[in-house]
C-alpha cells in the first residue's frame, strides 16, 4: 500500500505553495467560522495532520493550548514560521508525528481532522489505530471533526471534458518574494483503484516568468481512501466512539463533503 502522506513531502511546487494552491477551494467557504464555533469556550485543541497550520486562526485563542501535528516537515516548517510565536493563538505547539501512531501525555477537549486528513491515510489498520488514538486523546466531554471528500463524488467516473477543465494559473505576488511569475496547475487523470477504495487525480504543477516561459515543472499524483458515512460509524464504534453528527458542507448549499462529529461512546 502506497503513502497518501507522501504527496505532501518534500521541497517541491505543490508543498512550497500549498495554501496557494489548495486552501482557496469553494468548497472550504465557511470552513473557518466552522472550527470557531466548534472550538469556542474550550482550553485545549489538537489538529491532526495540521499541515502550514492553515486553521490555526481558527483554532487558537489566548490561554488555549494548542497542538499540531504533520508528517511533513516541510509543511510543518511553514506552520512554524507563521504561527510560532503568536500569541494571540497560544503560541501552537508543533510536531511531526504520523495518524497512525500520535502520541501526547495529556487529552483535548476537541480534536480536528481538517481538509480530508483522514482521506490520506490508504492503509485500513493505520486508520483503525487512528480512531483510537483519537479515543485516547479525547477528555470524556470531548468531541473531534473528521473533514472528508464526498464518497460518492470520489467514485464516480470523471468525464474527459471535466478533467481538462480543472487547470488554472496563479499570479505569484506575496507568496515569492522578489518574484514576478505564475504558478500553473492541471488536472490529469481522475480514477478509482484498488477495487474501488482509494481515488487517485494525477497533476502537473510550473512554475513560469512574466514571459510565460517553463522554470519547473513537477507532477504528482494525490491519493484518497474513499470513506463514507458507514465506514467512518465502522471505525468509531470500533474504538468507542460515537458519531454525534453529520452534514454535507460547512455551508448549506454544499453538498461535496462529509463533516462527521465524534465524541466518547
Amino acid at each position: 500500500m502506497t503513502d497518501g502522506a507522501a504527496f505532501f513531502s518534500g521541497h517541491n511546487l505543490r508543498v512550497g505553495f500549498y495554501d496557494l494552491l489548495f486552501g482557496r477551494a469553494s468548497n472550504l467557504i465557511g470552513e473557518a467560522e466552522f472550527y470557531r464555533d466548534f472550538t469556542a469556550g474550550t482550553g485545549s485543541v489538537l489538529e491532526a495532520a495540521c499541515g502550514s497550520g492553515r486553521l490555526f486562526p481558527a483554532l487558537g485563542a489566548p490561554g488555549r493550548l494548542l497542538v499540531g501535528f504533520d508528517a511533513s516537515v516541510e509543511l510543518l516548517q511553514q506552520a512554524q514560521t507563521h504561527y510560532g510565536g503568536n500569541t494571540d493563538l497560544g503560541r501552537p505547539l508543533l510536531c511531526a508525528q504520523r495518524m497512525e501512531n500520535f502520541a501526547f501525555g495529556c487529552r483535548f477537549e476537541r480534536i480536528i481532522v481538517g481538509y480530508y486528513g483522514l482521506s490520506y491515510v490508504l492503509d485500513p489498520d493505520g486508520r483503525r489505530s487512528f480512531l483510537q488514538r483519537i479515543a485516547d486523546h479525547l477528555t470524556p466531554d470531548g468531541q473531534a471533526v473528521l473533514h472528508l471528500p464526498d464518497a460518492d463524488l470520489l467514485r464516480r467516473p470523471v468525464p474527459q471534458s471535466e478533467i481538462d477543465a480543472q487547470r488554472g494559473s496563479l499570479v505569484l505576488k506575496s507568496e515569492a518574494q522578489g518574484f514576478s511569475g505564475r504558478l500553473a496547475y492541471h488536472t490529469t487523470e481522475n480514477r478509482v483503484v484498488e477495487n474501488g477504495a482509494v481515488h487517485i487525480t494525477a497533476l502537473t504543477f510550473a512554475l513560469l516568468d512574466e514571459s510565460g516561459a517553463i522554470l519547473r515543472e513537477e507532477s504528482a499524483a494525490m491519493q484518497y481512501a474513499i470513506l463514507d458515512r458507514q465506514d467512518i460509524e465502522t471505525l468509531a464504534t470500533a474504538a468507542g466512539l460515537t458519531l454525534t453528527g453529520c452534514r454535507s458542507g460547512f455551508t448549506e448549499d454544499n453538498e461535496s463533503e462529509l463533516i462527521v462529529t465524534l465524541a466518547l461512546a
